[in-house]
């Protein structure tokens, strides 16, 4: 095989993982999907990471971020939250600079990198999340897919319209409240007399 044809079959086994990102105050979050790779090689340092991992069937996957400001690699995070996905907790290394305009340094679009809407909080919008990726068990991942389950609710806590209490809504079978007898003016007691004189 000549070279030429060998770079070429590299290449074609090689792929990018798709990424999602999410930024908070202190941190990005990041998410990597990638097929049937149990033990990736994976390497973060305070400018860049590093993703690599081979699929049974031979398929490569292999991606080296350079990141648009520096992170704290000590006390980043990651783990497997999915069979075909791991996820990211980076820290900021400064979390009083502003926030970050991109996921790399580069301003080249890529299109297998998006962002996770669902993890974004930009410059000047309050975090209304109490507690994010960086406040959760990272020890407990079981936790976690129970924390997930149902969308966002606890399982079986999403309400029933049957359930729903009728009390404070209105009902065209509530009883209507009888009606109070508006008192007579002193005309209208004359014109009653009067009529009443009549009919004798």
């Amino acid at each position: 095989m000549s070279e030429i044809s060998y770079r070429i079959f590299i290449r074609r086994t090689n792929a990018h993982p798709s990424i999602k990102w999410g930024q908070k105050k202190d941190h990005i979050l990041l998410t990597i999907a990638v097929q049937d790779i149990d033990k990736p090689e994976i390497n973060i340092e305070s400018s860049k990471l590093h993703f690599k991992g081979q699929q049974t069937k031979g398929l490569t996957y292999d991606t080296t971020l350079e990141f648009f400001d520096q992170i704290d690699p000590k006390t980043s995070k990651y783990r497997k939250i999915s069979q075909n996905h791991w996820e990211f907790m980076l820290k900021k290394k400064d979390s009083t600079k502003p926030f970050w305009k991109r996921l790399i340094k580069s301003a080249e679009k890529c299109s297998w990198i998006t962002v996770d809407w669902n993890h974004f909080t930009g410059e000047g919008e309050e975090d209304e999340e109490t507690e994010g990726a960086a406040g959760k068990d990272w020890g407990d991942l079981d936790g976690m897919f129970k924390q997930m389950g149902g969308g966002g609710l606890a399982p079986g806590s999403a309400p029933d319209l049957n359930d729903l209490d009728d009390e404070g809504t209105d009902t065209d079978d509530e009883p209507m409240p009888d009606l109070e007898e508006v008192p007579q003016t002193d005309e209208e007691k004359v014109n009653s007399n009067a009529a009443k004189k009549e009919t004798k």
